[in-house]
């Protein structure tokens, strides 16, 4: 062959490894771990679940230890690039109405990918690598969000940075997942089906309204 000419494909249909989208196996991976949580998920639960046999799942990660990481910081960019977006779309957007933004974000991407909210709770009540891992690859980026849109000596902030930061981002955390982690009491009490885009709203107009109105 030619040093110049371009090698024929082998006929017949490609192999599964040429035609798997890698995206596929991480959202499938991001369901395995939410469900079974890290030691109780397995290879084998992924493969399962994309539609392949085990060992290509083992030829494109190095372990499960390889695969959730590769699986959280998916998740991780995908969140981020939801935060660049009101970055860069509200430019001027500083203060209480930048958090008020964020806040809404961060509530409908939760809504898309409950796997989100199951993972940080299985997670990071303890001291584990992953638990480091999730703080710094994960939680970290999306909070410098927050914390950029308020920094400064604006006359409006000044009562709302009096808050100690520990126990408005837990109150943030859990009151913007803590809807949709309990989605069935919500349906069976109150005949709420949380994830219908109107009462995602609603759930958004009320967190901002009770968490940051009072200081905007």
């Amino acid at each position: 062959m030619e040093m110049n000419e371009v090698p024929k494909r082998k006929r017949g249909r490609p192999s599964l490894a040429e035609t798997l989208d890698l995206n596929d196996i991480l959202v499938a991976a991001l369901g395995v771990f939410a469900e079974k949580g890290f030691d109780g998920a397995q290879l084998k639960d992924v493969a399962q679940r994309v539609g392949v046999t085990n060992p290509l799942i083992s030829y494109r990660f190095e372990n499960k230890a390889d695969l959730w990481k590769k699986s959280v910081l998916y998740l991780g960019d995908l969140l981020v690039n939801r935060f660049e977006a009101v970055q860069a779309n509200y430019i001027d957007l500083t203060g209480m109405p930048a958090l008020q933004a964020y806040a809404r974000q961060y509530i409908y991407f939760l809504a898309e990918n409950p796997t989100l909210y199951k993972i940080i709770y299985q997670e990071l009540g303890q001291e584990t690598w992953r638990s480091s891992f999730i703080i710094e690859h994960l939680f970290t980026p999306v909070v410098w969000f927050g914390e950029k849109s308020i920094e400064g000596p604006m006359e409006e902030l000044k009562e709302f940075k009096t808050i100690p930061r520990a126990n408005f981002i837990s109150i943030i955390m859990g009151a913007s997942s803590s809807f949709f982690m309990l989605s069935h009491l919500m349906k069976s009490q109150y005949g709420t089906a949380v994830f219908e885009k109107d009462q995602i709203e609603q759930h958004v107009e009320v967190v901002n309204k009770l968490l940051f109105q009072q200081f905007a």
